[in-house]
């Protein structure tokens, strides 16, 4: 026995083969490895070594995956179709599929400019599209081998990954659940219009600034918000939306300050922020103006070359009722009800429980879409794009459903949505 009362000889004396130690105490421990004894039919076990786990990629990476797939699926989709039925007789390729439309513009605008003699009208209309997205296709494509072409797809790519891991980013931020974050990827890179992101359009780039403009709003990084702001006002007039919803909360915030006693320098950017957020947006509206001798240079081309004009959406409405009434085209009817799901996808959005300015951002956006003029139906479900929160309620009742069941969906929904945006133009001839 020794000091602590432990009786060395029991404790260290061997454990029998049979379950017992030398003075005959029945043992309760783990069951001996050694080998078996003779007349046993035990047999020798050997210990499992584990497999290494696998690296967990990065939220904003998988997002990136999920949607690189989809528009991968959606130009298999178009490369498909177009070698079959109508759609081959029309003379098709892929490579005049992803340049038609407004690709046109944009590669002469990088190509040459915004050359217009000055009271032209049937030159004004270049001014219709804003100098972005031209501008980032000619930053690359001085380089060897690189095309007009070629660059505008690549810079519409590298946006699209860009605006993929931002989403997945925000919706992490807003909902804090990774599922329901890539979820918000997928619905959005399968919407009805998403085939204008695998084309030379300005959507893919606008997106991608917007959505890193929200997740440093929703990070109080003010000044980066605004600068991404600035940049979205020099690609699309929808920057008016994230403008009004980055001037909310730069409000919200200063207040909130002001009533804390705060001193100054606690709330200065948020003030800077609203300043410079609007500069790219009314920069280009001043450029218009000077170049067309008029103050409202852009408006005046977008009324009398695209006729397009801020109708409160009596036109839309109008439309709606034609096509619920009578007997319209098969093109308007999808326009119609994409339409209609964007104004109930942006009621039930309001009951999510994020940051009021980011409910100003999807309602300003869809409000936008609606109270155009409807000459150009075929554009409104492409206006739609960056509303990219419309996608949020789908998002979450979608992540209890199994994957097995999510996957089949996702690909079914990518496919249908590759049909209808080549029907449209291809078949229908309407502009995305």
């Amino acid at each position: 026995m020794s000091r602590s009362g432990v009786n060395l000889d029991t404790a260290a004396s061997p454990t029998a083969p049979d379950g017992h130690s030398d003075t005959g105490t029945p043992t309760t421990g783990t069951p001996t490895t050694g080998p078996p004894t003779t007349g046993t039919l035990e047999t020798r076990r050997w210990p499992r070594r584990a497999l290494p786990a696998l690296p967990r990629l990065p939220l904003p990476l998988i997002g990136a995956l999920i949607y690189a797939g989809i528009r991968v699926l959606n130009v298999a989709v178009a490369a498909f179709l177009l070698q079959h039925g109508s759609y081959r007789q029309r003379g098709w390729s892929v490579l005049r599929w992803m340049r038609s439309s407004d690709g046109g513009h944009y590669r002469a605008i990088a190509a040459h400019g915004y050359t217009y003699p000055a009271g032209g009208l049937d030159h004004a209309s270049v001014f219709s599209w804003f100098p972005g997205y031209p501008a980032a296709i000619d930053s690359i494509a001085w380089l060897p081998w690189v095309t007009i072409v070629g660059a505008g797809l690549i810079v519409t790519a590298v946006a699209g990954l860009a605006a993929a891991c931002g989403l997945a980013t925000l919706g992490l931020k807003l909902t804090g659940d990774r599922r329901v974050s890539l979820l918000l990827v997928a619905i959005w890179a399968v919407a009805p219009a998403s085939t204008v992101l695998d084309m030379l359009y300005a959507e893919a780039l606008f997106c991608a600034l917007t959505i890193w403009a929200l997740v440093a709003l929703v990070d109080r990084r003010w000044l980066t918000a605004a600068g991404l702001t600035l940049l979205a006002g020099t690609v699309r007039s929808t920057a008016l939306a994230l403008i009004a919803t980055l001037a909310i909360a730069a409000l919200f915030a200063v207040v909130r300050a002001i009533r804390a006693r705060q001193p100054f320098g606690t709330w200065w950017r948020p003030l800077a922020a609203a300043a410079l957020a609007p500069l790219g947006l009314i920069g280009y509206l001043v450029y218009v103006a000077l170049a067309t001798h008029r103050l409202d240079g852009w408006f005046w081309v977008e009324k009398h070359t695209c006729h397009m004009v801020f109708d409160w959406g009596v036109s839309t409405a109008r439309l709606t009722k034609g096509v619920l009434l009578g007997h319209p085209p098969v093109a308007n009817v999808f326009a119609v009800l994409i339409l209609l799901a964007a104004v109930f996808l942006m009621f039930w959005s309001l009951t999510e429980r994020i940051p009021a300015y980011l409910h100003v951002y999807t309602v300003v956006i869809v409000l936008m879409t609606l109270s155009t003029s409807a000459n150009w139906i075929s554009s409104k479900p492409r206006f739609l794009l960056p509303a990219v929160l419309l996608a949020l309620p789908l998002a979450r009742l979608l992540a209890p459903v199994r994957t097995s069941v999510l996957v089949p969906l996702i690909v079914s929904l990518a496919l249908a949505s590759g049909w209808l945006g080549l029907y449209l133009e291809v078949i229908a001839r309407w502009a995305p």
